[in-house]
């Protein structure tokens, strides 16, 4: 398997290259206001709207370094729908191939575990799996999915979940 590794406070992690529909640059995000601090913006990609969140603020509460090496990696979380979400993280600089066979339990029960499906050791340290929708908040996987949209049925409002 190929990962691109990036940073997060100082950690290792991985995605898979499979699950990466392009890379860009750090661009000026358009603010979403009353958006959850995790949601670093809005961002126009070829004429989309792409909500980015911040994975910085998502795992230690401290926002993305604006670094040379900062990027956008722009996933489509839900194949079957055409909707992209950017992973605002830093030093996106490298990928890796390893085999899948070389990957550990991390050890904690899965419904315990917030993303993390596994680790490997690599010459240059841990690098942490993380599986891109498990990583997402609950309300953006909604958000993707159209989920909890208010309907009307007879004269009732009712969430659709």
């Amino acid at each position: 398997m190929m990962m691109l590794l990036f940073k997060i406070n100082g950690e290792r992690y991985g995605l898979d290259v499979a699950d990466v529909v392009e890379l860009v640059p750090y661009v000026v995000l358009q603010s979403l206001p009353k958006s959850p601090a995790y949601i670093a913006g809005l961002m126009n990609f070829r004429g989309r709207i792409v909500p980015v969140v911040d994975l910085s603020i998502l795992l230690c509460d401290k926002p993305v370094k604006h670094l040379m090496s900062s990027r956008i990696i722009l996933i489509q979380p839900v194949k079957s729908e055409p909707r992209l979400v950017g992973l605002l993280a830093e030093n996106v600089t490298e990928t890796v191939k390893v085999s899948e066979d070389i990957f550990t339990d991390t050890g904690i029960q899965p419904e315990t575990s917030a993303f993390v499906d596994k680790v490997v050791m690599h010459p240059a340290g841990v690098i942490q799996f993380v599986s891109p929708t498990k990583l997402l908040p609950k309300e953006v996987r909604v958000m993707l999915r159209g989920e909890g949209r208010t309907t009307v049925e007879a004269g009732n409002q009712n969430d659709v979940v």
